[in-house]
């Protein structure tokens, strides 16, 4: 009991910050487990009704159905298209209890699922696109600013200079001006530089639009 007479508050569960992030995280990963390999060596047209009604198909243009808006990062082309991208989705798990994000960040990389796949409409050339890394590189995007806010001490910076640092660089090495489609041979399928591309960019417009309309968190003093 306090001096004062108050009942102590039991420590939280969870670390506050990452709870909305990691249920982002967990939106994500845990339905993709579900689905088998598609054939992307085969369009759209030849795959089981399910996946066929829930893939995105930049080639049509805007006429998708509803759920491809979301569900198409659910599938993906082969085992270690899925794994690699369940790896990747841990780390951002791991990093958003590292930088923790808050409600404001879960929101925008919410907001930048199903914006990446607006902007893969601009690959008109794919017959189809599926897969989680165009959403991870907007939560990439999405610690990297919430990093650089004023509010933060200077280290959280720094990190979040490093993040995007890296994602910039990669996303000029993999040049998706000019590739379509890339062979990978840790995934065994061909990739879409050009999602890499589009989850940047609408991690970064869900974030500023997110951080305009937020309520701005009190300035953590430095140590």
């Amino acid at each position: 009991m306090s001096p004062t007479g108050a009942r102590a508050r039991p420590p939280a569960l969870l670390p506050q910050g990452v709870i909305g992030w990691w249920l982002v995280c967990i939106a994500l990963a845990w339905p993709a487990l579900a689905f088998e390999p598609v054939p992307l060596s085969l369009p759209p047209d030849f795959w089981a009704a399910l996946p066929r009604a829930l893939v995105l198909r930049p080639d049509a243009g805007a006429q998708q159905s509803l759920p491809s808006w979301w569900a198409t990062v659910w599938l993906h082309g082969s085992p270690p298209h899925l794994w690699w991208n369940l790896a990747g989705t841990a780390l951002l798990t791991l990093l958003g209890w590292v930088i923790r994000p808050g409600a404001a960040g879960a929101v925008a990389w919410l907001l930048a699922w199903p914006l990446t796949q607006v902007g893969m409409l601009l690959e008109p050339s794919l017959t189809a696109y599926v897969g989680l890394s165009g959403v991870l590189h907007a939560g990439v995007v999405v610690l990297g600013l919430s990093c650089l806010t004023p509010e933060r001490r200077p280290a959280n910076g720094v990190v979040g200079l490093v993040l995007l640092a890296w994602l910039v660089g990669k996303l000029v090495m993999e040049n998706p001006w000019a590739h379509t489609l890339v062979m990978s041979s840790a995934s065994a399928i061909n990739v879409a530089p050009w999602a890499h591309l589009s989850g940047s960019v609408a991690g970064a417009l869900s974030w500023w639009a997110v951080r305009m309309t937020w309520p701005r968190p009190t300035r953590i003093p430095p140590v």
